[in-house]
């Protein structure tokens, strides 16, 4: 059986495809869509209840499965992320968690692997989904893996790139304040954590030939804490250090939520995107009045492609209505962007909701977003999170689409 059967083409005047979309998964939106020479893969996890083992060997069964929709496999894959969930004992124990997690992963990824960053939440996407992936692949041969001898290093040997370069792109692996061990480092200085996830930050940069000003997208995974309180006060120590590295005003797009890390002490996790082409920023009408972070552009062009940062409408509102609101912002942003929601090609949801929300959550969601975003849409991955950064915040998005 050809491997395209179930794909839905969507071509442009003259008849060239433009666009590939894979069959629909669990969330309803394309499990994949190849364009320009990428392969784009939304969030794949178990569909029935099992331990971490199980869960982890579906969940990378369907991202190769999604890869393999366009002639592609695991080696073409350069960014990954993985949420999981563990409830059990800190310290060893989630260590001890994650490699067993992590000797699932191996079997499937390729020498060398991916950039790729791990964050440990509260549902993927939902309870009882323990682990959740999603990634990019490219198609064209050429790229560089970028591994800076001044650099952290994983507990136990994997082949995962804290960086890959490829063309004027670099996906950057999430960095975090550790030794060549893995262990932590300036265990529980958050301000200090920062500046050496940073400094591992520019090492990947400079060893692709970027530097700061190509910095297009930045995601930090920061401690929750006990509250969104303590959490907000571990970001903004962050972002303090944000301010300090990264000189303006050609500052990236930004994304925070509130998790758990997997190192005793640690504090953050920061990953992102650079792109040599990144040409301008979006301003949507309106944007001044929205909450957001300081600085930080809400969209910014790179050729083709519009990255487009941590969106919310936080607030006293329910869920649902955080949600509407959310991707409303998103679609003022898409147009002045000169685009519609037919441009994009990924989305990452995260929420955090009221107890009484919790259980209907990603029904909830989905049917906001199906409701809003016409068939076939984007790629998609829902996470529940710890916390979020503003008050009364249960959603956050962050999307790309192209031209």
């Amino acid at each position: 059986m050809n491997a395209h059967t179930n794909l839905l083409s969507l071509r442009d005047e003259d008849g060239d495809t433009k666009r590939l979309f894979g069959p629909k998964g669990a969330l309803g939106f394309p499990v994949a869509i190849a364009i320009d020479g990428k392969v784009y893969v939304g969030g794949q996890f178990a569909s029935a209840d099992s331990n971490i083992g199980v869960q982890t060997a579906a969940a990378f069964d369907g991202l190769q499965s999604a890869l393999s929709q366009f002639d592609a496999d695991m080696s073409h894959l350069l960014n990954l992320r993985t949420y999981y969930v563990y409830e059990g004992d800190e310290g060893k124990d989630v260590t001890d968690f994650w490699e067993k997690m992590t000797q699932v992963r191996l079997r499937y990824l390729a020498d060398p692997g991916p950039a790729a960053t791990a964050l440990r939440v509260v549902g993927a996407p939902a309870p009882g989904k323990l682990i959740s992936v999603d990634g990019v692949a490219v198609l064209a041969p050429g790229g560089k893996r970028i591994m800076p001898e001044d650099s952290w290093d994983w507990s136990i040997p994997t082949p995962f790139s804290q960086g890959w370069l490829v063309g004027d792109t670099i996906y950057l692996g999430g960095q975090i304040a550790a030794d060549r061990q893995g262990a932590a480092v300036a265990v529980g200085e958050v301000e200090e954590q920062a500046r050496i996830a940073l400094r591992f930050i520019h090492n990947v940069l400079t060893e692709g030939g970027h530097d700061w000003s190509d910095l297009t997208t930045l995601r930090i995974g920061y401690q929750a804490g006990a509250s969104p309180e303590e959490g907000r006060a571990t970001l903004d120590k962050i972002l303090a250090v944000v301010r300090e590295t990264i000189p303006g005003p050609r500052l990236p797009t930004l994304n925070a939520f509130g998790v758990d890390l997997l190192y005793e002490g640690l504090m953050l996790e920061i990953d992102g995107i650079s792109i040599k082409s990144r040409t301008m920023e979006v301003v949507p009408p309106g944007s001044h009045n929205w909450m957001q972070f300081e600085d930080h552009p809400v969209a910014l062009l790179a050729g083709p492609e519009l990255y487009i940062g941590g969106l919310s409408a936080p607030g006293g509102a329910s869920l649902v209505a955080q949600t509407e609101a959310s991707i409303d912002r998103l679609n003022v942003t898409l147009r002045e962007a000169g685009l519609g929601y037919e441009n994009l090609v990924k989305l990452t949801l995260l929420y955090a909701p009221d107890e009484d929300e919790a259980v209907a959550a990603v029904e909830t969601i989905t049917t906001a977003l199906t409701d809003y975003i016409p068939a076939p849409g984007p790629v998609v991955s829902i996470v529940r999170v710890k916390n979020l950064p503003f008050p009364g915040q249960r959603v956050q998005l962050d999307a790309v689409a192209i031209r």
